[in-house]
Parts: structure tokens; sequence; C-alpha cells
């Protein structure tokens, strides 16, 4: 069906290596009006697939541990990198519930015993969330999602932009591709670059601001907070941690998606686009009279 048109995991490799390193897997599925289960050790069967009962509930359960032989006794995962995780995939899916718990004996301060996650407005939650208490140059951020019925595709975006940074960081960008991060960037990001350029150029060549053509792409993002994320299918990565995005349609799919609701945003608050305008500008000017100094 379409399960997989816009999947993070694409061929079961992920699945089948926890299998081989667990010393026990456990699934249970509730499929067709059944419960059914199966277990494994070490990645082979250690149970027939079972069909359990009767029952109303869809889905699937997945526990396993991790094989002692290969890890040691006692191997402990890190609970505060799988809450991080946790959020950014209900922030990804828009109107998801995660449900997370963790024993208590394993987590720290900053990480709760139980928690529930659920962003009905994705990125513009994670984003209004993570710029709390900054100072930003526009009231509102610009954010929205488009999704292309029947292409399997679709962009969901949240920007904003800070006078003072975002604590340690002039500002910061951080992009996903079928939910799964993309820490060195690519082509998406290229995209959402490209757009908002294009788009702050054309709003100052509509006002008359002829020192607009000074901006560069990294003036616009440079003291922005950014989040993208896409979904695309059969998307290709650069290495197999897939910590960055190289397909080119990813792009296409970024411009072409913020190209009219960017405009309409600039054109709706003339006094906000102005502001986010100057403020640019005085980038661009900064960085030109860094070059000239140096």
């Amino acid at each position: 069906g379409k399960a997989h048109e816009t999947s993070g995991g694409l061929h079961g490799v992920g699945v089948s290596v926890v299998n081989a390193l667990s010393d026990r897997v456990e699934i249970t599925v509730w499929k067709d009006g059944f419960e059914w289960r199966q277990t494994y050790s070490r990645g082979k069967p250690t149970s027939k697939l079972e069909k359990l009962g009767a029952t109303r509930k869809h889905g699937t359960s997945v526990t396993f541990t991790p094989d002692p032989v290969i890890f040691g006794e006692a191997p402990a995962f890190k609970p505060a990198r799988l809450h991080r995780m946790a959020r950014s995939k209900a922030y990804l899916f828009r109107g998801v519930e995660i449900r997370w718990t963790c024993a208590k004996e394993r987590i720290s301060a900053a990480t709760p015993e139980t928690a529930t996650f659920h962003f009905p407005n994705g990125l513009a939650d994670f984003l209004a969330e993570r710029t709390q208490g900054v100072e930003t140059i526009t009231p509102e951020a610009f954010s929205g999602r488009i999704e292309r019925k029947g292409e399997g595709g679709a962009v969901e975006w949240a920007i904003t932009w800070s006078p003072q940074g975002f604590g340690e960081a002039d500002g910061f960008m951080q992009s996903y591709c079928n939910t799964v991060p993309t820490p060195e960037g690519g082509t998406h990001e290229a995209g959402l670059r490209a757009a908002l350029t294009r788009g702050l150029k054309a709003y100052a060549e509509m006002t008359g601001e002829k020192r607009a053509g000074l901006i560069t792409a990294e003036d616009v993002i440079s003291g922005a907070g950014a989040l993208i994320s896409v979904f695309v299918r059969n998307p290709e990565f650069q290495g197999q941690t897939k910590e960055r995005l190289s397909s080119a349609d990813a792009q296409r799919l970024v411009e072409a998606a913020l190209r009219d609701p960017f405009d309409h945003w600039l054109t709706a608050a003339p006094k906000m686009a102005d502001r986010l305008l100057e403020f640019v500008i005085e980038r661009a000017e900064e960085r030109l009279k860094r070059r000239k100094d140096k």
C-alpha cells in the first residue's frame, strides 16, 4: 500500500540488526481481528507464529533485550536521548500522540518518568517552545504545511528571526526527511534558503528597496531559527547514517511549496515585512564591512 511512500526506514535493515543483536525479541501484532505473536533470539525464531485469539485492537508491539554477550551485562540506553527522539517524532507527525514511560531509577532530573507528547500544530509548536522568551523581529513566525496529494510529497516549516540570537547561537537550523534528522543539512535546507532569499528580494523590488541587492542566503538565514521537515518518496542520503539529504527533488519541492506562502506572508503585513527586510539588509552590510576590514 502507501505505508512506505515517505518512510524513513526503507529496507528493514534496522529491525533485522536489532533482532540479530538481541537476546530476546517479541513481536505482537493485532490485525484482521486476531492477536499474533512470535519470539526470536539472536536473529532466529524461538517460537512459531502463534494465533492467540480474537481481538478488536489494531497495532504492533515490539520489545527486545540487548544481547549481554555482545553489550555486556545490564546494558542501558540513554533515557534523555530517547526522550528527545520521542518528542521530535510527535512534532514531526502533527496530531499523533506518543506516550513515554521510563523506569524511575534510570532517569535524570531533566527526563520525566511519564509524559504524553501531542502537538496539533507540529513544527509551529516546536518553534514556539524552542524560542520561548526570545525577542523576535516579527510577532508571528512564518510557518505552514503543504502536502501534494498523490505525489508522495509534503513540506512543513517554521521560521522566526531574532536580533539577539537564540541563547548561545546566533541562529539555528534543524531539518528532517521522513522524520529522520539530517544534522548536516542537504537539499531541503538549500531549498528553504533559496525560497526565503528570493521572496525577500522580490518584496524589496516591489517596495523600491535597492539595497536588497546585497542580500545573500547566508544573510537571510544567519539570524533565523528555522525548522524544516520534508516527506518524499525514495529519499537519497549521503552515507548509511543519513545525516545529509541529497535528493534533488527535495529542493524543488521546498522551493515550490514556500514560494507563494512566503510572498503572501510578507505582503499581508508590510510593517512586519519592512522590519525583517531591514534586519537582513543590516546583516548583509555588516558582512560586507567585516570583509572590507579584513
